[in-house]
Order: structure tokens, then sequence, then C-alpha cells
């Protein structure tokens, strides 16, 4: 995979800042790209979402990077929200392997929900124009109709009430709680607070700072944001390594030490433990 910095006056002041990060960085691709960089001849339904679920990580996490290097830390917050739930659901799949097709199955409900959503405002016609035929409107709802049954849940026993369900199987948090370590130390700064960023909030708007205030509390916000990313990535990596055999622990371990001088300053060694 290519990626390029750019250089910037914030840019080069990263890299002033932080004289550590090109050389942790480099290493940590290398590792990167021996995980997600192979070919790759799954063997079943979670061989294929884990592996995918991993490499779509590592692309969250080079997104995090530029946008941070760059100083952009409401942005690098709201990517890593994403990565975030992308490795928990990761870890949690690796734990219970079996459901992967349930995963699978319920990208016919979101696609559902999106389409109810979308007629609201334009004709069936013009969804189909702008989808595609493998993504219209009747292709859609069949898909629904072949899952629907799997992902129903009982509202009111004494009445029968029912409705598809929320999620395709446990919420996030539920998961959280599930795999546990490191994710449960990550909830606050990787998932909660990056969601008043991702919607329109009060938070969102960086009310009452201004000027230098501003600019600090960014700068902090990127780093911090990528700090994190960095730690999940490295868990991301530890777990495809477990679940493949692909004996790079050791590379891991190194990759690790690279970091652990950068999350002493932010208060965030533990997360990678």
């Amino acid at each position: 995979m290519e990626f390029e910095f750019g250089q910037t006056d914030q840019s080069d002041a990263f890299f002033d800042r932080n004289p550590k990060f090109m050389p942790a960085f480099e290493r940590l691709m290398t590792v990167a790209n021996k995980c997600f960089g192979r070919e790759i001849k799954p063997k079943n339904r979670p061989e294929d979402i884990i592996f995918w679920l991993g490499h779509s990580s590592r692309e969250d996490y080079l997104e995090v990077v530029f946008l941070a290097v760059h100083g952009y830390g409401l942005a690098t917050s709201k990517i890593l929200r994403g990565l975030y739930e992308r490795a928990v659901t990761l870890a949690y799949l690796i734990e219970e392997p079996d459901k992967a097709e349930r995963f699978v199955r319920f990208a016919a409900i979101q696609e559902h929900r999106a389409l109810e959503a979308a007629l609201k405002f334009i004709s069936e016609t013009e969804f189909d124009e702008m989808m595609g035929p493998a993504n219209s409107v009747a292709l859609i709802r069949q898909r629904y109709d072949e899952v629907k049954s799997d992902f129903g849940t009982t509202l009111c026993k004494k009445c029968g009430t029912k409705r598809i369900q929320s999620t395709w199987d446990l919420d996030v948090a539920a998961m959280v709680h599930k795999v546990g370590d490191p994710y449960n130390k990550l909830f606050l700064g990787a998932y909660t607070i990056p969601n008043f960023q991702i919607r329109a909030t009060l938070a969102s708007t960086s009310a009452g700072q201004e000027g230098k205030t501003k600019t600090a509390r960014r700068l902090r916000d990127a780093e911090f944001a990528l700090l994190n990313a960095t730690c999940i990535l490295i868990h991301v990596i530890r777990s495809q390594t477990r679940f493949f055999s692909l004996n790079l622990d050791v590379e891991l371990e190194n990759c690790k030490k690279d970091f652990v001088d950068m999350c002493n300053t932010y208060g965030a060694r533990g997360h990678f433990n």
C-alpha cells in the first residue's frame, strides 16, 4: 500500500514534536503489510470476514495517521470511532466465529433500512438509476425478505408485537464486555467521546474555544487519537496473527515498545499492555 504524508507547516511541526514517530511508523507498517498485504484464500466465512475487517482497520489507521500529522483533531476522532467498532467486531467474531454468517446476512437489513429512508425523499425509479441493477429496490427488498426472520425480536410477549432488531448481534458495549482488554480501556477515548464529534452536538462545534486554545486542543486531540488508533491496530494485527498463525508476535512486541514512550506523554501506556 502506497502512503505519502505530504509536507505542510503542521506536518513539519508534528515530526519536530515526535522525532521517534517515523521509524516506529515504518516498523509498524512493515508488520501490517506482512499481515494484510498477502494473498488470502479463505477456507470459510469467518476467515473471510475476519481478514477483511482487519484489512479495513489498516486503511482506517492510515487515514488517522495522515490527518493527525496535519493537525486535524476532530477528523481523526471521527475515523477513530469507526476503527474501534471494526476492531471490536473483529475480536468478537474471533471468539464467536459461528456468527460470521449472521454478520454478513445482516447487511440485507442495513440495506433495506437505507432504502426505506431514501424513499421518503426520492422515487423508486430515481433510486434504481442512482444505485444500479445490483442494488435495485426490488433486489434489496428480496434480500431483506430472505433474512428478516433471522433478526426478529418480540417487543411484547402478551400481544406478540415484533420488530427487526437494531444490531446484527450484540451492541458495541456488550461486545466490549465480551472481548475485554484492551477495548474496555479504550472505550471512552476511542468510542464514547468520538461519538460527540460525528453527530450534530454542541461538543462538535468547539464552542468556547478560540485562537491558541483551540489550536492546542486540536493538536492534542489529533495526537491522542493517533495513539489510540495505533494501539488498536497493534491489537488487530495481534488477533490476526493468532487466528491465522502468522508468527508476527515478536515483531509486534517491538512495535509496541516503539510507541510506549509516546503513550507516557498522554498517560495512556496501559492501552498497550
